[in-house]
């Protein structure tokens, strides 16, 4: 887990592209300057699956666009702790894949994958990981690159966008949520 190259195709990845500011990230398009949010691929691959549970958004690969985007296992495993932490908030908070706080629990902790059945569910856990990741970049395309035709718009929007973020985040509700949890 977290241990090899990431790649994804389509409208996501170009997405993807238009959200980090790697050299060679021009866009495609000429309708707005596409302002970068993040300095590189990883760091949106931390962050968009948070931006995608929070707005309740999964998404799925769309190659009716060509475009590729990857990151190689050394990107990936040089910030593995972070993508773990990321991932086993989403799979303790995910009541909607899995109901069953105990189960949840078990699958955000269980990252054996010497079995079969070991690798199947880390499979599946990372198949909802990675739907977050999506629905977080389609969330940020939308707000940063689709709504932001000039530096103005972008830098309020940028404002707009962290304090809806940190608003609407209930630490209150957050702490009692994980203490039901634990305390089960």
């Amino acid at each position: 887990m977290f241990d090899k190259d990431y790649k994804i195709t389509g409208k996501h990845a170009n997405y993807w592209k238009d959200l980090c500011d790697l050299a060679g990230n021009v866009p495609d398009r000429d309708q707005h300057a596409n302002f970068k949010i993040f300095r590189a691929y990883v760091d949106a691959y931390v962050t968009c699956p948070i931006i995608g549970f929070v707005y309740n958004r999964k998404g799925q690969i769309d190659n009716s666009v060509q475009g590729d985007a990857g990151m190689l296992a050394a990107a990936v495993i040089k910030h593995a702790q972070e993508l773990k932490y990321v991932y086993q908030i989403i799979m303790l908070l995910d009541s909607d894949s899995e109901p069953d706080s105990d189960k949840r629990v078990y699958r955000a902790f269980n990252f054996s994958e010497e079995t079969e059945k070991g690798r199947a569910l880390v499979a599946e856990n990372m198949a909802i990981f990675n739907s977050y990741f999506l629905g977080g970049l389609e969330v940020l395309h939308e707000e940063f690159v689709d709504a932001c035709l000039d530096r103005d718009a972008y830098l309020q929007k940028m404002y707009t966008f962290s304090k809806q973020f940190y608003d609407s985040q209930d630490g209150s509700a957050l702490e009692a949520a994980i203490n039901e949890i634990l305390n089960k």
